[in-house]
């Protein structure tokens, strides 16, 4: 403790009376200036760390792959991805898959159907499949979580594609919630 003179001496007694993560945030932020940003650290540190609120949604998209590492072109490739995601939603507007009453989860998984190549040939079609229950379970998790149709959908999609990759084999030993029904 007295090597260290930047390390604060009352960090001990921190996480003996409750107050936990001054120390991570700290080490969080040295992380999120690095140039650039370590992949692997970030994964690692999320792994072991709560991630503060203030740096979760960046945190997850680099981890993700929806922002490169290179912090010089997140707001370029943002733009991007906002482009694409207005491409889509009208595409689908226009072909009346969507209305402006739709709930934002639905909107979100006909969005994934259409850049997937899954979406049904009808607009009508309200028989779910499977993994739509599962993309719709995690889109309600992650709406409440995150603000913003266009980083909730990103972060959706990406997540689900991941865990597919990864994990797609254990999906059907999870139980699901009570099923949701398209209106």
């Amino acid at each position: 403790m007295a090597d260290d003179p930047q390390r604060n001496f009352r960090s001990i007694y921190y996480e003996k009376v409750g107050f936990r993560g001054v120390e991570e945030k700290k080490s969080l932020e040295i992380l999120l200036k690095d140039v650039p940003l370590d992949v692997e650290k970030l994964c690692t540190f999320s792994q072991r760390f709560p991630l503060p609120s203030m740096y979760r949604i960046l945190v997850w998209k680099v981890i993700l792959g929806i922002l490169p590492p290179h912090s010089e072109s997140h707001c370029l490739v943002m733009s991007f991805r906002e482009e694409q995601y207005q491409d889509v939603l009208h595409a689908l507007q226009v072909m009346r898959f969507v209305q402006d009453t739709t709930p934002q989860v639905e909107v979100f998984l006909r969005m994934y159907q259409l850049e997937s190549g899954k979406l049904p040939r009808r607009t009508g079609t309200n028989q779910l499949e499977p993994e739509d229950e599962e993309f719709l379970a995690i889109a309600k998790a992650m709406e409440e979580i995150v603000e913003g149709a266009l980083d909730c959908y990103w972060l959706i999609k990406c997540f689900v594609n991941q865990f597919n990759t990864k994990y797609g084999d254990s999906v059907p030993h999870l139980k699901l919630p009570i099923p949701y029904r398209l209106e």
